[in-house]
């Protein structure tokens, strides 16, 4: 894994999704909030093409191998299957060898690229003001692979051509993205949100290979490391950490309100990992209606115990808390613009707590 050069020291970030409809209040909760380390807001309550499995699959929608943005499927028994295919891939390599204008096919659509698209002229506008780190996220290939199916409703995961579009249309995505963000001079964190990679060890998902899964991530993050951003993964669920670990990931975004055990279990990897320069994302504010119950120090001390639990088991202290961000435990999308703002508010109360 290629180092980390920057030390977060507790810097705050979203997770990406808002509920807002409206691009301008998406915009002030971030800046209000996060301005630091701001994300450009996910606004899947503009509609399909924003939503957690369309937005990112453009080129796949623009050549035809997937259809209908409201419920895409691979239109694997199309008469001209072969000719879309083809397509796909001619359009992959040609983005792969010249890397300008047919990447920028890779990117979102004009609709679901709404919400990037005001981030980036918000930037232009308006500059940088104190932020030190820009934030871009896309959908994880395990998570849109088991929702997009083929026309007999089979997950497209289990499909190793599918499974292989799949990933290289992210992977250039990832890139064009990384590419756009980083064009405004600060460092660049691409967050790949795949919830999906929890089953992985679980005995109803007993098909899944590790190998595999990493060699995926590792695709995915090539293309971030290509244009020398940081690649992370978001899980908002427990899982087998080890498995992000051993892969070319360098933040690792976790929920560490309701899954801190699975991560407390893993000391000696968390560890490994801090020494190659990861990071550790802390998920430390709830999103649902238990942040109503929770204020910035009832966080803190949630989250000193848990770095107190770690550090017992042998982690060094001075490194895990320069190697630490935070942000909510999962993206707001879902919730009311009331609780996502409150969210907001105490994950910015928590990052002045420590950077203050």
């Amino acid at each position: 894994m290629n180092n980390v050069d920057f030390k977060p020291n507790f810097l705050v970030t979203g997770v990406g999704s808002v509920p807002h409809t409206k691009g301008s209040e998406a915009l002030d909760l971030i800046w209000s909030n996060v301005s630091r380390a701001p994300h450009w807001p996910q606004l899947p309550g503009r509609g399909a093409e924003s939503s957690f499995v369309a937005q990112y699959l453009n080129a796949l929608l623009a050549t035809g191998v997937i259809e209908d943005v409201n419920t895409p499927k691979f239109q694997v028994e199309a008469n001209d299957w072969m000719e879309r295919m083809t397509a796909f891939y001619a359009l992959y390599l040609e983005a792969l060898e010249d890397g300008g204008q047919t990447l920028d096919k890779f990117g979102f659509s004009s609709e679901g690229g709404e919400g990037f698209e005001l981030f980036c002229q918000d930037l232009e506008i308006n500059g940088l003001r104190n932020a030190v780190l820009l934030k871009g996220q896309l959908s994880g290939s395990l998570t849109l692979g088991m929702q997009i199916t083929d026309r007999n409703r089979r997950s497209s995961y289990y499909d190793e051509t599918l499974r292989d579009m799949l990933v290289k249309n992210l992977a250039m995505h990832a890139e064009w993205q990384t590419k756009r963000l980083k064009s405004f001079g600060l460092p660049v964190l691409m967050t790949i949100d795949d919830p999906g990679l929890y089953a992985f060890g679980a005995s109803t998902h007993v098909t899944l290979d590790r190998t595999q899964l990493i060699e995926e991530l590792n695709s995915i993050a090539g293309g971030i490391l290509h244009q020398k951003g940081i690649p992370g993964v978001h899980v908002c669920a427990g899982m087998d950490w080890t498995l992000i670990f051993d892969s070319e990931i360098q933040v690792v975004n976790f929920d560490a309100y309701e899954y801190m055990p699975s991560m407390m279990v893993l000391a000696k990897s968390v560890s490994e990992f801090l020494e190659r320069g990861g990071i550790l994302s802390w998920g430390i504010v709830p999103t649902n209606n238990k942040a109503w119950e929770e204020s910035v120090e009832s966080l803190r001390r949630r989250l000193e115990g848990n770095i107190s639990e770690l550090v017992k088991r042998g982690v060094n202290e001075s490194q895990l808390r320069q190697q630490s961000m935070l942000t909510a435990s999962c993206g707001t999308g879902t919730l009311s613009k009331e609780l996502a703002e409150h969210i907001y508010r105490l994950l910015s109360g928590i990052g002045s707590a420590y950077n203050d």
